[in-house]
């Protein structure tokens, strides 16, 4: 009888070790991802790999015991002295997981691609695709290969980690629409310009300066040739035509690209990127100057001159590139 009651605690203290003692040999904190349409046995050989997760066999019965037999997406952090059932547990917590997705200004296809696949079941290459696609965008929003910059408002959205491409496209489209409200869409046609124009016009002045209390300006000088016939002569655009960054040389100024406004007057066909929050309230906001021109300051602050007329705009521009000469800057 004793024999028997010893052989049953020594069973119970078993089990429990196995399912509350430690059950990883990591010693650091262990983050993993686990993606759609995963099998228990592609999780458990992930820990395993991942965090050195002893008794897989057991993990599973035990993750199918407490009603988790198909693994959700989702993020865990696997720790030191994590048990079997701390570990089901916190895949159980974690079904229905959202992140928190943030967009930035200046972002092209790559990054923004990148990002999303790394947050979400979205899959980087396909998504790449889809952007650059002339028609697989409007299975989802109305917008193409050359206006899809402007579907993504900067800001941070919080989503599902299982949202895939379809639900992704349709929030963001829904996003813009929240973002376009009878305000914006008063201030736009009281500067004349579509919805669209202003985020081409913005995405030029996201990438012409980080400095935001010059954006104003700057978009007024686009503005202002726009109005008066003239090129618009924005080296970002250029820049985005020739598909490296680096200093514009004279060269690069016949690059034959619709996205060239050294040679193509009006706009280009679209934004060069996504345009930031501050840009484009510049465009939608910009009050009246007579600044047609402006180029980097030599003392390389990252601000820039302004001038009303081609003169001045040349001392302007020698004075900068004698300093990048003498700094060397290609």
């Amino acid at each position: 009888m004793l024999i028997t009651i010893s052989v049953l605690i020594t069973g119970v203290l078993l089990i429990l070790y196995l399912l509350f003692g430690a059950a990883v040999k990591t010693n650091n904190v262990e983050n993993i991802r686990i993606r759609k349409n995963w099998t228990l046995q592609q999780l458990s050989d992930t820990l395993q790999r991942r965090a050195g997760l002893q008794y897989p066999g057991l993990f599973r019965v035990l993750a199918r015991t407490m009603g988790y037999s198909s693994p959700k997406p989702c993020d865990i952090s696997i720790v030191q002295g994590d048990g079997l059932y701390a570990i089901v547990q916190k895949l159980k917590e974690n079904r229905n997981q959202t992140v928190n997705v943030t967009i930035q200004g200046s972002m092209d296809a790559v990054s923004l691609s990148r990002l999303f696949a790394s947050k979400l079941e979205v899959d980087a290459d396909s998504f790449i695709f889809i952007l650059k696609s002339r028609t697989a965008m409007q299975a989802y929003a109305d917008f193409n290969d050359t206006t899809w910059p402007a579907l993504f408002i900067p800001n941070t959205y919080n989503l599902y980690a299982a949202t895939e491409t379809p639900e992704l496209l349709k929030r963001m489209a829904k996003e813009y629409d929240k973002f376009w409200n009878p305000k914006r869409i008063q201030r736009s046609i009281i500067q004349r310009l579509t919805c669209m124009e202003v985020m081409t016009i913005a995405s030029i002045v996201t990438k012409e300066s980080n400095k935001s209390d010059e954006y104003e300006k700057i978009a007024g000088v686009y503005i202002n040739r726009l109005r008066k016939g003239m090129l618009l002569q924005a080296d970002p655009t250029v820049v985005f035509a020739r598909g490296k960054t680096g200093r514009v040389w004279s060269a690069d100024l016949t690059i034959p690209s619709p996205y060239n406004t050294y040679i193509h007057s009006g706009l280009p066909p679209g934004p060069i990127c996504i345009p930031n929050l501050q840009s484009i309230e510049a465009v939608l906001n910009y009050k009246q100057h007579d600044y047609l021109y402006f180029c980097a300051r030599a003392d390389f602050s990252g601000y820039h001159d302004f001038a009303t007329n081609l003169a001045d705009h040349n001392r302007n521009a020698a004075a900068f590139h004698r300093a990048m000469n003498e700094r060397g800057i290609k």
